[in-house]
């Protein structure tokens, strides 16, 4: 019986990456980018309100074509403060190093495109990557039983029609089909298992294999969105974004050491098919954009997001008994805060700014080496330069700091080794965009 709840840390890391914040991805727009995403709702300066808000198509004056590149450079790093092995056998302290920075680097590309069809409707498509992060340790850290890859990418497109209802209302809305593609490993100490048999491979930490999740899925949402030009030099924006359901289906598969296959195999770690219901969770946002006058605008927004939908997360196999588990999760509601400014320089130059406070939804409670996740605050920086009546070039820098999270994490019986320690993090984001004008 003991020996059965040890795949539970297979399959429950499973489902704890998919639902922190720090793996939801704001960087929908370089210019919001410039300005920490401050008014997305309401500012309504380029396509990309497909994604923050679509009622704001009808305040571009021209089809467009936008492009952006978002290059985002995590760094994580952390420091052991006393993790051991599980105290059924020996207690020791858990060996290896400190698993380097677990940040990688990407590239997030995002694509929008709106027509004006008359002086009142406005259509449009956006292609953008709404959720998904790469981390990744080193075979021989100390936190190699909690999790060595996390990689989770979605891809969303969202086709787009808003309508000016009149002078100071409109209405916009969008559907969102979404696909989602998920990795997750993480080694097994099989020398504990045998230890647990007993078997001639018992030998604690020192007969690791590892097991390796895999999982895709397509999933469909909505959003809507509504902006009032209160008076000329006063907008406000309000804009929701649906939840978005996927049931994730794959295989788990165990690498196992070539002295442990005859209890791993008698023990039924085998490879096997998985499945898990995921909700990414739907977000509200209230903005406003004001002209203080002909070259200053300042705009600030407040947006919520309902994680707490996420109480038990279950994973199933209808062929591996070891890779079923169910695991209570207990996330919080997240708000994030911020205010920007733009100054148009010239004809041609606009710069902007921007600073913002974004919540964790994660509780120290809570908190796995998956997702080492604390509150952060961007500082932003951005510029414009318009080539041509038809070509804009856009480029924004955000540096965001995070706060120190500790962790206290501890594997389920019988293999409860225990992970303690603290991570050191940050963020940088430099993103450049092309927008091209149909007329």
């Amino acid at each position: 019986m003991k020996i059965k709840l040890i795949v539970v840390l297979a399959s429950t890391t499973f489902c704890s990456l998919t639902y922190a914040s720090g793996f939801a991805i704001q960087e929908q727009s370089v210019t919001g980018l410039g300005r920490a995403f401050a008014g997305s709702a309401a500012v309504a300066d380029d396509a990309s309100t497909i994604f923050f808000n679509p009622a704001g198509l009808t305040n571009l004056s021209k089809s467009e074509l936008a492009v952006g590149l978002h290059y985002i450079s995590p760094q994580t790093d952390f420091t052991d403060g006393g993790s051991t092995t599980a105290p059924g056998v020996g207690g020791a302290p858990l060996s290896g190093n400190d698993g380097s920075d677990a940040g990688h680097d990407a590239v997030v590309p995002n694509l929008f495109y709106a027509h004006r069809l008359n002086d009142s409707m406005v259509a449009g498509i956006g292609v953008t990557a709404p959720f998904g992060l790469v981390t990744e340790y080193k075979d021989t850290w100390q936190g190699r039983y909690h999790a060595i890859r996390s990689d989770l990418k979605t891809i969303n497109i969202n086709p787009s029609f808003a309508f000016k209802a009149n002078e100071k209302l409109s209405v916009g809305f969008g559907i969102s089909v979404q696909y989602i593609d998920l990795e997750l490993s993480q080694a097994v100490d099989f020398g504990s298992i045998c230890a647990g048999v007993p078997a001639a491979c018992a030998a604690v930490q020192g007969n690791d294999g590892q097991v390796k999740l895999t999982a895709d899925d397509w999933g469909f949402g909505y959003n809507l969105g509504l902006t009032y030009q209160a008076t000329e030099a006063t907008r406000l924006g309000l804009a929701y974004r649906s939840k978005i359901s996927h049931n994730l289906k794959g295989d788990g598969k165990f690498r196992v050491p070539a002295n442990a296959q005859g209890v791993a195999s008698a023990l039924g770690f085998v490879d096997g098919n998985i499945s898990g219901n995921v909700d990414l969770p739907e977000s509200a946002s209230l903005a406003i954009h004001h002209k203080l006058n002909d070259q200053v605008a300042i705009m600030a927004d407040a947006a919520w997001t309902r994680w707490s939908r996420f109480e038990e997360l279950a994973i199933k196999s209808n062929n591996v008994a070891r890779l079923n588990s169910t695991k209570q999760e207990q996330w919080d509601n997240s708000m994030r805060y911020a205010i920007g400014l733009d100054y148009q320089h010239n004809h041609q130059w606009t710069f902007r700014g921007g600073i913002a406070y974004d919540e964790t939804p994660v509780s120290n409670e809570f908190r796995t080496a998956r997702i080492a996740d604390e509150d952060r605050t961007w500082i932003a920086i951005g510029a414009s330069y318009k080539v041509s009546d038809r070509l804009t070039l856009d480029a924004g820098y955000t540096h965001i700091f995070i706060d120190d999270p500790k962790i206290d994490e501890t594997l389920d019986l019988p293999l409860n080794h225990r992970l303690v320690g603290e991570y050191e993090g940050s963020v940088d984001i430099l993103s450049i965009q092309a927008r091209y004008f149909f007329n």
